[in-house]
């Protein structure tokens, strides 16, 4: 909580009343949000929302090793806000995304041309991903971890003290802690057994050659079960390359039993 307020006050200071009280309605809206979320019947009630505009098959998430999903689809860059290092190409419609750049927005199922599975940037190349891997595989402690250490210079490049950068960086590091100790007793678990939103899987596109991209929604997720070798996870395939003739269901299971 007070490192909350810390947040509150300095972007008073930085931007203004007008912009901060924006920015506590967007967070207390996500607040209410996530309580929703887990309730008896939200994934329930969810679904029958999005089903007045989607068939149920282009909703209900499909199966896939997380070792399959080796690309982006977006671009491979350095970022002032959210993601560190990773722009997604595509905006699922129903997202509200204010401080991200995007090139589409589209709708799940949609068929996109173009070259945006052409020399895509690969997962592992995340500075997540590769502090995941460092931490959990390589045994480093978090402060040695590139994902560590980008952090902590993004917070100081925004005007927290050295004692403060260093404890926000870690607070998303613990959070990686709490998932990968969650995963490893319970294993994976899909938004329907969490009673979480259905668009909250794991998105990915699919290319012209039928390669699994990584789109948005669940990069910790991916990151964790990449790393514990998770057999397969369930996703979301918001988009397909126009060029795409094969069948998703050579790509993907129906099942978590691949």
């Amino acid at each position: 909580m007070e490192i909350k307020i810390r947040k509150l006050v300095r972007h008073l200071d930085d931007k203004g009343v007008f912009e901060t009280a924006g920015v506590v309605v967007d967070h207390t809206e996500r607040s209410v949000a996530n309580l929703l979320e887990g309730s008896p019947g939200y994934y329930r009630g969810q679904m029958l929302c999005l089903r007045r505009r989607y068939n149920t098959e282009t909703i209900t998430p499909v199966w896939i090793s997380p070792k399959d999903i080796t690309g982006l689809t977006g671009k491979y860059e350095r970022r002032e806000d959210g993601h560190l290092d990773y722009f997604p190409h595509f905006k699922p419609r129903e997202s509200e995304w204010k401080s991200v750049s995007y090139a589409k927005e589209v709708e799940y199922g949609d068929s996109c041309f173009g070259s945006w599975d052409k020399d895509s940037p690969q997962f592992s190349q995340l500075l997540l991903y590769r502090g995941a891997h460092q931490h959990f595989v390589d045994d480093q402690d978090w402060k040695k971890t590139v994902y560590y250490q980008q952090l902590r210079d993004r917070f100081c490049k925004r005007g927290w003290n050295d004692e403060e950068a260093e404890e926000l960086a870690m607070n998303r590091c613990q959070k990686l802690d709490w998932l990968h100790d969650r995963m490893s007793e319970h294993g994976y678990r899909s938004q329907r057994k969490l009673n979480g939103h259905p668009l909250h899987e794991v998105t990915v596109t699919v290319g012209r050659d039928g390669d699994v991209l990584y789109n948005c929604e669940g990069r910790h997720r991916l990151s964790i079960s990449k790393i514990l070798g998770v057999d397969a996870i369930p996703v979301l395939v918001l988009a397909t390359h126009e060029k795409f003739d094969g069948s998703l269901t050579s790509i993907f299971s129906n099942t978590c039993e691949l």
